[in-house]
């Protein structure tokens, strides 16, 4: 049996689109299909590469009564628990992109204790994001 993984990534509620606006414009992200209920749109189905990733509104009444657990969306630049890494060709023509879609930067581009070129950005909606330049003839997991 295989194992698959899909991330769902969590914003405040109302911003989905805006959010879906963001990944696409910064990282390439495709949409694939929007979910709505009733006519509000409750998030997204999108591919980060072949990565699937659900972008969804954090449910206001989760938001109320936080004994009840989360998901919520990050209330600050950083407050998760996660890091969502992007291995990519061009690490200045993505940190330029992410910029210029919203992106703050986290990190400049550095070398890092492995000899890989890195950087990190916090999205519009409090997510990091670190990117990795891949080596030609090298594949770079991510951690």
């Amino acid at each position: 049996d295989e194992i698959s993984i899909e991330i769902s990534l969590f914003v405040e509620h109302g911003r989905e689109q805006e959010a879906a606006d963001f990944y696409v414009a910064a990282f390439g992200a495709e949409v694939v299909e929007p979910y709505s209920v009733d006519g509000v749109l409750m998030g997204l189905a999108m591919r980060f590469g072949a990565m699937p990733v659900a972008v969804a509104g954090s449910n206001p009444r989760r938001e109320k009564n936080p004994s009840y657990g989360g998901p919520f969306f990050p209330k600050a630049a950083g407050s998760v628990s996660a890091v969502f890494t992007l291995n990519v060709c061009d690490i200045e023509r993505m940190m330029q992109q992410a910029v210029e879609a919203g992106a703050l930067v986290r990190d400049a581009v550095q070398i890092d204790v492995l000899g890989r070129r890195v950087a990190s950005v916090f999205d519009p909606f409090g997510h990091i994001w670190a990117l990795v330049e891949r080596k030609s003839g090298n594949v770079v997991l991510a951690a």
